[in-house]
């Protein structure tokens, strides 16, 4: 939850020159977005008052890290992290016990959060592996889709996250 929340803070801008998007979030150009459906609802991260859409790319000990994150006012959330990135291309998460790739979809319910995630122990409960394509990174930006089945141990239940797509700004 720290993580979501440093994600979400740090992923805030005031950038508000969403210019040829229609108000849409920017399905048809120039600002951030992080979408999705979630069972079948749609889910949006806010571009207002600000922007709740932010992102991370990191190199250390050889290994490259990218982090990105979509929220709405409310404080629901979409997540991944891929650890050992190497550009564009596909990434799975929840597909082995050795994959640390993750991705999750949480709902902020008064001061807790549900979660349903895809990582490695997911693997061992037999949901089905999660995928994150990273289509574009360049000059700044990484853009790309994700899908997966989410799993929430805390009351065993699955939430299906499809249609997701994003685009952020990396610091």
């Amino acid at each position: 939850m720290t993580l979501c929340l440093a994600l979400v803070i740090a992923g805030c801008s005031n950038d508000d020159d969403n210019s040829g998007d229609g108000g849409d979030g920017g399905a048809t150009g120039g600002g951030e977005f992080f979408r999705a459906k979630v069972d079948g609802a749609d889910f949006a991260a806010s571009t207002d008052p600000a922007t709740l859409i932010g992102g991370t790319k990191a190199t250390a000990n050889n290994q490259t890290v990218v982090s990105g994150q979509g929220s709405t006012n409310t404080g629901d959330f979409i997540n991944f992290t891929i650890i050992g990135y190497t550009g564009p291309g596909s990434y799975a998460t929840g597909n082995n016990l050795t994959n640390p790739n993750i991705l999750q979809y949480g709902e902020l319910n008064g001061q807790s959060a549900s979660v349903w995630s895809s990582n490695l122990a997911t693997s061992a409960a037999g949901i089905a592996p999660g995928e994150i394509n990273i289509t574009v990174d360049a000059n700044g930006l990484i853009e790309g889709t994700f899908s997966f089945e989410g799993y929430n141990a805390a009351d065993m239940t699955t939430k299906n996250i499809t249609q997701g797509e994003f685009k952020f700004n990396v610091d």
